[in-house]
């Protein structure tokens, strides 16, 4: 019955449920973006390794309004000195991996083509486990390579197409700076990335090479990499490595360190916090929206009782009980609802396949908007909220009409 009453009054339900649309639409869009764009972040700072503590000149949990910049500053960077420490003393059955690395900006050239400003990525070769490094084409850097500091180069994807206008750039030879270096091996294409750590546009030395040409104290993100075995704790091996770096480093007890060990979880962790506050700014943004169509529904359900007055009073004289009076505009209010939040929710998903099209033009695969199942089910369950809200009085009302009178309506 209370199906049949939607579809005999066509355009009200229309207009009924336009309101809801509306609402749902602001709702989820907002959510499915917040929640699309915490997990793209999130998962480009997690291909630098959940297991991998850094140990760099900067703390990545500290930033803030009264973020002392002032005392980090002149902290010293991480040296290789200092890795090759790390990875003497950490016990072998414990850590995987430990890498040193550090870049620089610089100008790439090869076949008359010129590229300024570069970035140039000077790795020692366990950097390559830990960020597992894939080729397309070629190789990766040898053993023997990267302890002798040959003049050999990794390539990004697009510095590759750039350079050779293909990616099969292997046996060509660049110019990095004043070095001529021959190409052993292309990355494979990994797209864009939104916090602008993607692989495609960077090139990669050998540590020993690059530190023949730069310097690496004058880069704030030279860093020692360790990576830990399966199962190991990191919050066990942060303490041991900082007890090594203060050996390393000959601080004294009681003295306050001039080093950092971060995790990807510190920065993982702050981004959630962040996204889930924009979540809620965005429900109570859509919120509003979904008031509007909440009076508009009670109104049109309200209208509705006001004309089958009649009718109910003929159902409760043939001895329809009073639940089944409410229960029946409530479930009409309900279906109204859940009909303009799927509507709603369909209008986001033809957004999102839209917006899609044009980032993946843009930015490859390295971002994407995504509607998952958890907020189509948000979706679904403030609309029949809003329905449940919005068709108790009225339900209640016609519930409580005296069938007598409610007969003698005109």
């Amino acid at each position: 019955m209370s199906v049949s009453a939607i579809q005999q009054n066509k355009l009200r339900s229309v207009l009924s449920v336009l309101g809801i649309t509306i609402g749902i639409y602001c709702i989820v869009a907002v959510y499915a973006l917040v929640h699309s764009l915490e997990m793209n972040i999130n998962q480009q700072f997690t291909k630098y390794g959940t297991n991998v503590l850094f140990v760099q000149k900067w703390p990545w949990d500290e930033f803030g309004g009264n973020y002392p910049w002032w005392k980090y500053l002149s902290r010293p960077v991480s040296s290789p000195s200092e890795a090759y420490f790390l990875e003497s003393k950490l016990p072998k059955d414990r850590t995987a991996n430990v890498a040193y690395t550090f870049s620089r900006q610089e100008k790439v050239a090869s076949n008359g083509v010129t590229l300024d400003g570069t970035k140039v990525a000077c790795i020692s070769h366990g950097y390559m486990e830990i960020q597992n490094l894939a080729v397309e084409f070629g190789r990766l850097f040898t053993v023997e390579e990267s302890s002798s500091g040959q003049p050999v180069v990794i390539l990004g994807n697009t510095i590759a197409q750039q350079l050779y206008g293909g990616s099969n750039a292997v046996g060509e030879m660049l110019r990095i700076g004043n070095r001529v270096c021959r190409v052993v091996g292309v990355c494979a294409l990994e797209g864009q990335s939104i916090i602008n750590n993607s692989k495609d546009e960077q090139v990669f030395v050998p540590l020993k090479m690059g530190l023949g040409m730069y310097s690496y104290r004058e880069n704030d993100d030279a860093q020692v990499m360790i990576q830990a075995k399966e199962g190991v704790s990191l919050d066990d091996l942060t303490v041991e490595v900082s007890q090594l770096m203060r050996q390393f480093r000959k601080i004294k007890p009681g003295k306050e360190a001039n080093f950092a060990v971060n995790r990807m979880t510190m920065i993982t962790e702050a981004v959630s916090q962040l996204f889930s506050q924009i979540k809620n700014i965005g429900i109570v943004i859509g919120g509003f929206a979904m008031i509007v169509g909440c009076f508009g529904v009670a109104n049109i359900m309200f209208v509705s009782v006001k004309e089958r007055t009649k009718e109910i009073g003929i159902q409760k004289a043939l001895g329809a009980p009073h639940i089944f009076i409410q229960f029946q505009f409530l479930l009409e209010a309900i279906w109204l609802c859940v009909i303009g939040g799927l509507i709603g929710m369909i209008f986001v998903w033809l957004t999102f396949l839209g917006l899609n099209a044009v980032l993946q033009k843009t930015m490859g695969e390295g971002f994407a908007l995504v509607l998952s199942a958890g907020d189509a089910q948000l979706g679904i369950w403030v609309s029949a909220l809003v329905g449940i809200v919005a068709g108790f009085i009225p339900a209640t009302q016609a519930a409580r009409l005296n069938p007598v009178e409610a007969m003698r309506a005109k």
